[in-house]
């Protein structure tokens, strides 16, 4: 992959990079920070695994930043694969920053201002309304209930994870759970949702950058399925990595009321998501949380 960096580099910027270094690496695509002679001195490229990705998050991330208040980076250029680069690239902003996730001694007086304004700025996602209804950004009909639109979701990952519990990557009493959730469908979600809201798709922790003295959020990055949708969809995952330590759901909770039967639905939206993310992914949920997510799920139903 630090291959196609260094091509990108040539193509785009006419150079190859004075340093390459690898910031990770994910499900669906690996990121570096590469440096150059000139400006802008410092990029950030993202190589990713499967084609199309690209357009999609290059979209994602021009919608929401039309409305965020914690900047996004900016994109360069976008690359789509051909004979020299085989994989779609984006080149963005290098934002010079830390993750949030990871961080476990940020001065308590802090902790308030971070999680304020990471709440503020989910809630302004939030308040961005689709009339037309849920479905993708770029969809050309929309569908008006949520429940609706969700049914055709959850109806994919029941048949992905019947697949996943044959091939033995997940466990009868969690495809149990899953065929159990997938049956009751209608008594889960019985309230009806028609605000299509902007949402994030995988806005937790990781995906927040704070500055190096841990006292501001500087930068969101990493939209995942983001679409108009139910804007409780986002919500499982302020809990992720060390969201709790910043009392992200509760904090959201005091500014917007949750459904009746939020705790269920924000159960069923963590299950069905990661075992989708697996699934597409072809990566074996052996040491994930998907065991303990579905046993979490089968108290509430």
């Amino acid at each position: 992959m630090k291959e196609i960096a260094v091509k990108i580099s040539e193509k785009y910027y006419s150079t190859k990079p004075t340093s390459i270094t690898s910031l990770g690496a994910g499900f669906y695509g690996c990121v570096f920070l590469l440096e150059l002679k000139n400006p802008p001195y410092k990029i950030v490229v993202k190589i990713y695994f499967n084609n199309e990705l690209a357009q999609k998050e290059k979209r994602q991330i021009e919608v929401l930043s039309k409305y965020t208040l914690i900047p996004m980076p900016k994109i360069y250029h976008i690359h789509i694969q051909d004979y020299l680069i085989p994989s779609d690239v984006l080149v963005m902003e290098y934002i010079d920053g830390v993750n949030a996730g990871i961080q476990t001694n940020i001065n308590k007086k802090y902790v308030d201002k971070i999680g304020d304004q990471i709440i503020d700025n989910l809630l302004v996602y939030h308040s961005v309304v689709n009339k037309e209804g849920f479905g993708e950004l770029n969809a050309d009909t929309f569908v008006k209930d949520w429940r609706d639109y969700y049914k055709i979701q959850v109806t994919k990952i029941h048949q992905k994870a019947y697949v996943m519990y044959e091939d033995g990557r997940i466990s009868e009493k969690t495809y149990d759970i899953i065929d159990e959730v997938y049956r009751k469908y209608d008594k889960i979600f019985y309230l009806p949702i028609t605000e299509a809201c902007l949402i994030h798709g995988d806005y937790n922790m990781w995906n927040i950058m704070l500055n190096k003295n841990l006292t501001d959020a500087i930068a969101v990055i990493d939209p995942y399925n983001c679409q108009w949708a139910d804007a409780e969809f986002d919500l499982y995952q302020l809990n992720n990595a060390n969201g709790k330590d910043f009392s992200l759901l509760e904090r959201y909770a005091e500014r917007k009321q949750l459904s009746d039967n939020f705790d269920i639905k924000n159960s069923v939206y963590e299950l069905f998501t990661e075992v989708n993310h697996f699934y597409d992914a072809n990566v074996d949920p052996i040491h994930s949380n998907i065991p303990a997510q579905a046993l979490s799920l089968k108290e509430k139903i």
